[in-house]
């Protein structure tokens, strides 16, 4: 049988014999499951606050001279922002790449496109969407008991994962 140990598969013939080892597995597990809750509970309050800062840094994108239909952009952005961080949970958990063809931010870019959307300013949206879950990740597991130490792990591909979302708008 194999185990999952930071994103791992272990071998068969490798076993965690001992039981503490079993347990500081299932605890490190827990914990980083529910890290990535967080990122999903806070997933409108995430993409909420990054397109109102993304709106602040930029004025001129909501100058009714320049900007059409600004409210359905907002939206679209929202809708978006909310399912790009249910992505990156699905992968931290999953692990699995195949996501990011299959689901509908391979055509992201076109859709910003066709309405009008800056393609730097949906890019600012998501740098700050994870700027913001690194930030929660952060303080939610330091006020966790146990091991932490699966936060720098969690992080990094936090990082790489948003990241690679990001690249699909270049």
């Amino acid at each position: 049988m194999s185990v999952l140990k930071n994103n791992q598969l272990l071998p068969a013939d490798k076993k965690l014999n001992d039981l503490s080892n079993i347990k500081e597995f299932i605890n490190s597990a827990n914990s980083r499951l529910d890290a990535i809750t967080l990122i999903t509970k806070n997933s409108h309050a995430i993409a909420a606050d990054a397109v109102t800062a993304m709106i602040c840094e930029n004025q001129d994108s909501v100058n009714s001279k320049i900007a059409l239909n600004t409210t359905n952009k907002m939206s679209v952005c929202l809708r978006d922002g909310e399912i790009i961080l249910r992505i990156v949970a699905y992968l931290l958990i999953s692990n699995d790449e195949s996501v990011l063809e299959k689901s509908c931010l391979k055509d992201l870019k076109n859709t910003y496109l066709a309405l009008g959307v800056p393609l730097r300013n949906a890019r600012r949206v998501i740098k700050l969407m994870r700027d913001a879950t690194i930030s929660d990740l952060r303080s939610t597991v330091d006020s966790m008991q146990g091991n932490k130490c699966f936060l720098p792990d969690l992080i990094s591909e936090t990082e790489f994962q948003f990241e690679r979302i990001i690249n699909l708008l270049n």
